[in-house]
């Protein structure tokens, strides 16, 4: 599935429930609900604003009660439905399967085969018109050391702890590979381990090659001392290793180095967007201007990149009205400078949202993040408003 799979845990029992969720989300990356029903409607889908991907029915000793309360309630393009009974008779089976369940498990559970049945039904049953539209937004550097790794890593990683999103993280620094340190966590496997056997894997295996980070965000990135013994040309398998990355999760974000090469050619031909991380110079300036007409002769469109100014000063020689008349067309958006803050997160290996979630970098880090994934468009606005404003009408006093 190209999203997180949702899924809602309904039942009469909190703590079936909530148990079940416990051991689904250590052993599954569903995005899991819960909905505990009490007196009045049975129907777990009643009221709901946001209607999940798969239902899965707890029944307690009035199962056979609820289940027929249901069969009234089914409506064309509901979500499948799975049912678990404690003890399941051939009657209560029918009933089930009459109230629009796609499987009916009883007994004792066993979670991995509670997954492969959640799995084995989205597969059949979710509408695959549903599912979101994935992303593989490039970070890169207008000019050596503008701060685009730390900008990738830590909007990649409030991806997945701030918005709840699927994503991954692949650095194609094939020299140094350093995102892990701004994690404090060691890679499992390298880039080249995953090209070697890519053509094979399915999205298990992939996802088993991917270093998890406690947030939930994926890494990947090249192991430098391994690369010597490396001389073969993997483009082809990286571009499939791309797609198959994008089917995967919600967000690919490429950690991409200041450099037109082989592997930087498939993932510029997929990009929906390129973050163009710079600062105020000229020399960043100019390399910016080059970088966008670059970025054209791909088929990247001045309006698909977003252009964030780094250790924004308000003082600076290079104003922002400077950066909007020179990179028209672009979006801009700023990042104050705070030295001690972030070269504390990095020491650290902690990321900013973690280490100083109310530090003016962050809170542009966020809003950044929010006009990336375009969520809550409208309340976007207000955020960015608030975030950005303070910095920029500085600039007028």
């Amino acid at each position: 599935m190209a999203k997180r799979l949702e899924v809602l845990l309904a039942g009469r029992t909190q703590a079936s429930i909530e148990g079940l969720k416990a051991e689904l989300a250590i052993a599954s990356s569903y995005r899991i609900q819960t909905r505990h029903i009490e007196n009045g409607h049975a129907d777990p889908l009643h009221g709901l604003s946001q209607v999940p991907d798969v239902v899965v029915m707890i029944l307690d000793d009035r199962g056979s009660t609820d289940l027929e309360s249901l069969l009234g309630e089914i409506k064309e393009g509901s979500p499948p439905l799975i049912v678990i009974a404690q003890q399941g008779d051939a009657t209560l089976m029918r009933l089930a399967m009459r109230a629009g369940a796609r499987d009916f498990l009883s007994g004792s559970i066993v979670i991995d085969d509670l997954v492969e049945t959640i799995d084995r039904v989205a597969e059949q049953f979710v509408d695959k018109s549903r599912e979101a539209q994935n992303e593989l937004i490039i970070f890169v550097n207008a000019k050596g050391g503008s701060g685009a790794t730390f900008a990738a890593c830590n909007v990649s990683h409030m991806l997945t702890s701030v918005s709840e999103k699927s994503a991954v993280l692949l650095s194609l620094d094939l020299q140094f590979g350093g995102v892990s340190q701004y994690f404090d966590i060691k890679l499992r496997h390298g880039l080249m381990e995953v090209l070697d056997s890519v053509e094979s894997l399915d999205k298990v295996a992939l996802d088993a090659y991917m270093t998890q980070h406690d947030s939930g965000l994926r890494l990947l990135a090249a192991e430098p001392e391994k690369l010597i013994q490396c001389h073969s040309d993997r483009t082809s398998q990286f571009g499939i290793l791309i797609d198959k990355m994008m089917n995967c999760y919600e967000h690919v974000v490429i950690d991409m180095p200041r450099r037109i090469d082989p592997y930087v050619v498939p993932v510029l031909e997929r990009a929906s967007r390129i973050v163009l991380v710079m600062q105020q110079s000229l020399g960043h300036l100019h390399d910016a201007s080059r970088m966008v007409d670059l970025f054209e002769n791909y088929g990247i469109a001045p309006s698909q990149v977003m252009v964030v100014i780094n250790r924004y000063e308000k003082n600076s020689p290079i104003s922002l009205d400077d950066v909007k008349r020179t990179l028209k067309g672009t979006d801009i958006s700023v990042v104050p400078s705070d030295f001690k803050t972030v070269t504390e997160s990095i020491n650290l290996g902690i990321p900013i949202h973690e280490h100083a979630r109310g530090s003016s970098v962050a809170k542009a880090l966020r809003a950044l993040e929010r006009k990336i994934t375009g969520a809550d468009e409208n309340a976007s606005g207000g955020l960015l408003r608030r975030t950005f404003s303070n910095i920029l009408n500085k600039e007028k006093r």
